[in-house]
């Protein structure tokens, strides 16, 4: 009787498998025939295209055009690249290209000013953070992609962009003319404030910011500097690996990083700290709307990690999707695709949301405010230097 039992309970098992496996199979089957019958309706279009429009269609413009309408379908920051924006995407990362100086984002379908970059030409212009990009040189950005918009922003030094924006709280729309120049990006400042404060601005991360960062602590080390202001305003990102080094210049080794997690469970990541820290004393994080990407990385790490750390500003502007470029062919042709998102040591997901600081200070309209290590025209400045002093006096 057991037997019989044993018997019929491994033919129900073996069943249900292969039920399963077949239902799998029928749907995987199902997808693909779909995926075909689209595809099919596709190269149906094309051909009608190349037989029926007005003019004679090139056949690569026609592909390209497809892929690029695909990969921006996805979000804001997928994009398939030509190999001059591929280029470009490369250039940002070196530290020095020609432009007006500025990140933009596709939001909401609009193209917006994540942030300006700090002594360019939009940043001596006074554009802001969620500024919106509405014409540039008299275009509509309506239907732009990220890309085709830095490709017309950018340009030789000397040239000249006329932007229209529109502005939340702005009763118009303002018209501003840049003139391009060559963008040089020095990722680190750093100054001594009263008190013996110091104080470091990281305007993006590139190659080399962990490294000059660290040169900076050792010397406010050596110094006998008591804390540290990190400003990330303005700040729109830039490389994971940087993010990922300047964290493990303050916590210690095997604290959690950021996590990054795809599609799958089986794709996530945790990046760890690997090494012995540089600082171990109070830190004072600045954030702003303005700041995004990789700043948002280490500010998720330095706040869920260091007891004796705070931040003071506004909330950050919520960018926490990892994006891979992919290189398609010999010709320089690329795609940028999103392929997870960042989670803090604590398991916040910053995409579309953003970090809300520890302490809020609202500013005003002006960059003023930001002006490089002067707290008496810079009020999340000041309030960052009384946080650093209860922090002191706490730990007396």
């Amino acid at each position: 009787m057991k037997k019989k039992i044993l018997i019929w309970t491994i033919g129900f098992f073996l069943l249900s498998f292969m039920l399963g496996f077949n239902l799998e199979v029928s749907q995987a089957r199902k997808s693909e025939e779909e995926l075909y019958r689209e595809l099919e309706k596709f190269v149906n279009v094309v051909n009608i295209v190349k037989k029926e429009y007005v003019t004679t269609v090139d056949d690569k413009k026609l592909i390209y055009g497809a892929l690029k309408g695909m990969l921006s379908s996805l979000d804001p920051y997928s994009a398939f690249l030509e190999p001059e924006a591929s280029k470009e995407l490369q250039a940002e990362t070196s530290g020095e290209f020609e432009g007006v100086g500025m990140e933009i984002t596709l939001k909401d379908g609009i193209i917006t000013v994540v942030s300006p970059i700090q002594d360019t030409p939009a940043w001596n212009a006074g554009i802001k953070p969620g500024d919106k990009i509405i014409e540039i040189d008299g275009q509509s950005t309506k239907g732009m992609n990220t890309w085709e918009a830095a490709q017309k922003l950018r340009g030789k030094k000397g040239t000249s962009v006329t932007i229209s924006i529109l502005r939340e709280h702005a009763t118009k729309i303002m018209k501003i003319t840049l003139v391009r120049d060559v963008i040089k990006v020095k990722s680190v400042k750093s100054a001594i404030l009263p008190d013996n404060i110091g104080y470091v601005r990281i305007t993006n991360f590139q190659e080399r910011t962990a490294s000059d960062l660290e040169a900076v602590l050792k010397e406010f080390n050596n110094q006998g500097i008591n804390a540290l202001i990190l400003d990330l305003r303005n700040n729109p990102g830039g490389l994971l690996s940087s993010a990922i080094e300047v964290s493990e210049l303050f916590l210690k080794e095997k604290k959690t990083i950021v996590s990054i997690q795809g599609r799958r469970p089986e794709d996530k990541r945790v990046y760890y700290s690997q090494r012995t820290p540089v600082w171990d004393k109070p830190v004072v994080l600045l954030i702003n709307g303005g700041s995004a990407s990789a700043s948002e990385i280490v500010t998720g790490a330095l706040k869920d990690q260091l007891e004796s750390c705070k931040t003071v500003g506004t909330k950050s502007f919520g960018k926490g999707s990892v994006q891979n470029l992919i290189k398609l062919d010999e010709d320089g042709t690329s795609i940028k695709l999103t392929i997870a998102y960042y989670y803090t040591p604590s398991g916040t997901k910053i995409d579309g949301k953003g970090i809300e600081p520890d302490v809020k200070v609202e500013v005003g309209e002006t960059t003023e405010e930001l002006e490089f290590g002067k707290p008496e025209k810079d009020p999340q400045l000041r309030k960052a230097i009384e946080e650093v002093s209860k922090i002191l006096v706490a730990h007396k």
